[in-house]
């Protein structure tokens, strides 16, 4: 286990104050704010029931979670390591980030005594609680993002209850009415309405929405919709991330040129042992072309979950068939969500590392990256 203080200790404060993302599960900053929004005396808030926390563990519930791109000194800790693996951040303090915090990755080679040493957990161990955490901590490995949707579907799947509230906050960003919004909205408020709606109407429809809880008991938009209101936090959840990943898709393009102009502008130094500067090229094409075909994917995703949903809403509806809609519209989601996460993740990664001014690389380190990184992208077309 590595111990990050001092010299690492700004990078681990640069985490904390990040924003959860695919990238990035701050647990500290979740327990924060559900203890803010919930009262102490709640007997159904995490602070009060071990039920919908993530962990039974109390330390697991204070680190922070972080999918990394392995370095090539860092591939030796595992058997079989992947590109990108799950790092977990255990804060000597989850107060204090500026003393240091240990590090581990899940999955590597010490992992088991880690556990036992750190976290005072037998990974072998039958009892439930155990078992459970360890499932928890499986899936955090395997899954490819960490966006809120993704791994809320991930945990439904795999059966494991964590509190919604640790998702409610994720997609706030959407709050504001663009037209897109309004784009996606309107057939299926005038749907619900029975003829044109106004924008008094959309924004008005669109703020209930956005603003249901467990504790709303009235709404008229889905109470036009004839929705049981023990599904509506489900189905705003669910519209939430389409539409968030709708706007995320929008700014693709500019990255995939941005990359490409990267590419060109790189001066790469010449090795003994490099591959040919045709087979860097040809490499850097394959990339290119596999990322085009992600974002392609991206798009048809997501006419496809949008017509879904007005095709559901249309003619005669019926609430059962609607329903079954968006559970089966889950899977595509999901699936939008992690090539649009996967698209970005690899796009800045390169662009972190080759889309400076005057940017030199060393043939063979140019020629890893590449093929790494065009494995994870192929591998979304695998699955």
């Amino acid at each position: 286990m590595r111990v990050h203080s001092r010299s690492g200790h700004r990078r681990i404060d640069r985490i904390r104050l990040a924003e959860n993302s695919s990238r990035i599960l701050d647990l500290i900053a979740c327990e924060k704010n559900l203890s803010d929004a919930a009262s102490g005396s709640d007997p159904q808030s995490p602070a009060n029931q071990s039920a919908g926390r993530f962990f039974r563990n109390e330390r697991l519930n204070r680190a922070i979670f972080l999918k990394h791109n392995l370095r090539e000194d860092e591939r030796s800790l595992f058997l079989e390591p992947g590109h990108v693996e799950t790092k977990i951040l255990l804060p000597i303090d989850s107060g204090r980030l500026d003393i240091g915090a240990r590090s581990f990755f899940i999955g590597e080679r010490s992992y088991d005594q880690i556990m036992r040493d750190a976290l005072h957990m037998d990974p072998d161990a039958e009892d439930e609680i155990t078992r459970r955490d360890m499932k928890v901590l499986d899936l955090l490995r395997s899954v490819p993002s960490f966006d809120p949707f993704i791994l809320c579907e991930s945990l439904r799947l795999a059966g494991v209850t964590v509190d919604r509230r640790y998702f409610s906050a994720s997609y706030d960003q959407i709050k504001v009415t663009t037209e897109a919004v309004y784009s996606d909205f309107k057939p299926l408020i005038e749907s619900a309405l029975g003829k044109s709606a106004t924008d008094e109407q959309l924004g008005r429809f669109i703020d209930q929405v956005w603003n249901v809880t467990e504790t709303t008991t009235s709404n008229l938009f889905f109470d036009a919709l004839r929705i049981p209101r023990t599904e509506w936090t489900d189905i705003v959840f669910a519209w939430k991330a389409l539409l968030f990943y709708r706007l995320e898709a929008k700014g693709v393009d500019n990255r995939l040129s941005d990359l490409i102009a990267a590419m060109k502008k790189l001066q790469i130094n010449n090795n003994a042992n490099m591959c040919s500067r045709a087979e860097l090229r040809r490499l850097e094409r394959d990339l290119v072309q596999r990322l085009f075909q992600l974002q392609k994917r991206s798009v048809m995703y997501l006419e496809s979950a949008s017509q879904g949903l007005v095709q559901a809403l249309s003619v005669n509806f019926d609430a059962v068939i609607f329903r079954e809609t968006l559970r089966e519209l889950s899977t595509s989601i999901v699936t939008l969500g992690t090539d649009i996460t996967v698209f970005a993740q690899v796009a800045s990664y390169y662009m972190h590392l080759y889309g400076q001014r005057d940017c030199y690389v060393d043939g063979v380190t140019y020629e890893t990256t590449l093929r790494s990184l065009d494995e994870i992208v192929s591998l979304r077309f695998a699955a």
